[in-house]
């Protein structure tokens, strides 16, 4: 629900509003504009500001309570003037907009991937003449490498139904985890450790912050009640002397009543035994 201020800031704000994009369109957009990134992007906040002031447009109209025709003479004038504003923007807009241009494609710069060679092909490799003499001059591999080396899933697959090997015949080396993963794990059990340290000491924090609120929210639940207890004690004796008065204020009315009848008989007796008087001497 908008507040009558919001109603009066907007009423305000909107011939403003108007005035300056007619100012804005008449002095930066009136003539020729270099086709550039900058100029572009300063056409789409004039027209986004066009389309704020129509929105302001619509919350005004909701917003009057009485509609006389010339305010809705004015109103079509707003919407004229910023339809006008929008259609010229839109074609100066249209005219900056930067031509799209298609990015490289990053396909073609993608060397195509090397084909994956079984197990079988790879001994068919090694066994070939020309890469033992290549083999035999570069370093050897240590025997301790070569027992820790996995092969991979789709090797073993191939190699067991081609060679018809049972899966107990790799040797309990290769199954083994390596000495990098053994190393790993203390170094995890202790971040874990910190972790949960930190965890329970942030509980504990929080804990003893609790129970500080507890306290503090107990403490200002019995200040309050000694203050509802002490208003409460007033108001009964308030209602107390209320209903004494009321009882004496019963009692002087009925009194007051009887007295009130006398005095306005008294004044009515002696007004008429004055104009008998008058009448009396006024005949004689």
């Amino acid at each position: 629900m908008r507040t009558s201020e919001q109603i009066l800031h907007d009423r305000i704000n909107l011939p403003r509003l108007v005035r300056r994009l007619e100012r804005t369109v008449q002095d930066d957009w009136g003539g020729d504009s270099s086709p550039n990134q900058e100029s572009w992007i300063k056409a789409r906040v004039t027209l986004q500001q066009i389309r704020h002031a129509r929105g302001l447009l619509k919350k005004v109209e909701l917003d009057a309570a009485v509609t006389t025709p010339m305010s809705e003479q004015y109103y079509e004038h707003i919407k004229d003037t910023l339809q006008r504003l929008e259609s010229h923007m839109l074609k100066i807009e249209k005219q900056l907009a930067p031509t799209l241009q298609r990015p490289h494609p990053i396909l073609p710069s993608i060397p195509p991937p090397k084909p994956k060679l079984s197990v079988t092909e790879r001994a068919k490799i090694t066994e070939s003449p020309s890469f033992q003499a290549v083999s035999s001059d570069c370093d050897p591999v240590p025997p301790a490498e070569v027992e820790n080396l996995l092969p991979a899933t789709s090797d073993i697959m191939e190699v067991l139904p081609s060679e018809n090997m049972h899966a107990t015949s790799f040797s309990p080396s290769a199954a083994l985890p390596s000495s990098s993963n053994i190393t790993a794990t203390p170094a995890i059990l202790q971040n874990s450790r910190a972790v949960q340290e930190e965890l329970s000491e942030q509980l504990a924090l929080m804990a003893r912050q609790l129970r500080r609120n507890a306290t503090h929210f107990s403490d200002s639940l019995a200040r309050d009640k000694v203050v509802v207890d002490a208003m409460q004690e007033k108001l009964e004796g308030n209602f107390d002397s209320l209903k004494k008065e009321r009882i004496r204020l019963r009692d002087f009315r009925g009194k007051s009543g009887g007295t009130t009848c006398l005095v306005i008989m008294s004044v009515i007796v002696v007004v008429i035994a004055f104009t008998l008087m008058v009448f009396i001497i006024r005949v004689t």
